[in-house]
């Protein structure tokens, strides 16, 4: 037996832009170790909604540096804040956002998407578990005083050694073109991952 017909359906779990004001609070909100976000350049919120209401947040940002894993600044969309109100939502948060927001970038068309994880801080399972690729567990600068960035000092949560993740959306010839002093091992859809580094 079918169940009675509704006049109006609502989904139960949906993925929206939201306002990089309002990510930022729900960042504060929910304790985010790096806190709110605030980079000069362009930069986009998603929300994962149950119910209408937010459990998890992504932006998505230009990264800081000039180039990240030998590709430059605007072949990449970095997922530079993911953060989430119940812990189940983090790893569906990740492959939305590389699935559905990543490709929306509206600066230009990315090569991949790229993340960092503080070493201190996290293991790397949410990227590892994910399909992401370890390019290095050393990135970031230990003083900070990067391209914009302000010197870190030893009270700093962004203080300390990271690793990158990053997740190619090329194909073989397009990797080959864009990146020929990386080495890169092919999968058996034809698609050229950067080799994994231990």
């Amino acid at each position: 037996m079918l169940a009675q017909s509704q006049l109006l359906s609502v989904a139960m779990v949906g993925l929206v832009p939201i306002q990089v004001d309002d990510a930022n609070r729900l960042l504060a909100d929910w304790g985010h170790r790096l806190g709110p976000i605030n980079r000069p350049f362009t930069m986009q919120a998603f929300a994962l909604e149950v119910d209408g209401r937010p459990v998890s947040v992504a932006v998505s940002a230009s990264t800081v540096s000039n180039t990240v894993a030998g590709l430059k600044r605007t072949e990449v969309v970095e997922c530079a804040r993911l953060c989430s109100a119940v812990p189940w939502a983090n790893r569906i948060m990740l492959r939305l956002w590389r699935e559905v927001c990543a490709p929306r970038w509206p600066d230009w068309v990315p090569v991949a998407a790229v993340s960092y994880s503080q070493n201190a801080h996290h293991s790397g399972d949410l990227y590892r578990f994910d399909g992401w690729h370890k390019m290095s567990a050393t990135a970031g600068t230990r003083s900070g005083g990067g391209a914009w960035t302000r010197k870190r000092y030893a009270t700093d949560a962004v203080l300390g050694p990271k690793t990158l993740w990053l997740w190619p959306y090329r194909t073989v010839s397009t990797w080959r073109a864009k990146a020929p002093a990386l080495r890169f091992v092919e999968t058996s859809q034809g698609i050229f991952m950067p080799k994994y580094v231990t």
